[in-house]
């Protein structure tokens, strides 16, 4: 699931190949200056259609972080060997 949320965040960020494999689970907001509240909301998006889950309100703005992501992916039942 690693790699799907890593292309998730280099397309909604803008990011080239090279900055994009620098991502990892410790991958946080703050690490990445194009990570901004524009991109996340962006990123948030790509991250329902690709997984096909819906995130509420109160939810979006605490995926500040890929661990985070990872997380609620997995709550929402995303399957986790979908690489």
């Amino acid at each position: 699931m690693i790699d799907k949320v890593r292309v998730c965040i280099a397309d909604a960020l803008k990011l080239d190949a090279s900055l994009a494999s620098l991502i990892t689970e410790d991958t946080t907001a703050a690490d990445l200056s194009g990570w901004t509240s524009i991109a996340h909301l962006s990123l948030i998006l790509q991250l329902e259609t690709t997984f096909g889950v819906r995130f509420g309100n109160d939810e979006i703005a605490s995926l500040g972080s890929v661990a985070a992501i990872l997380e609620a992916l997995a709550q929402k039942g995303a399957d986790p060997a979908s690489d």
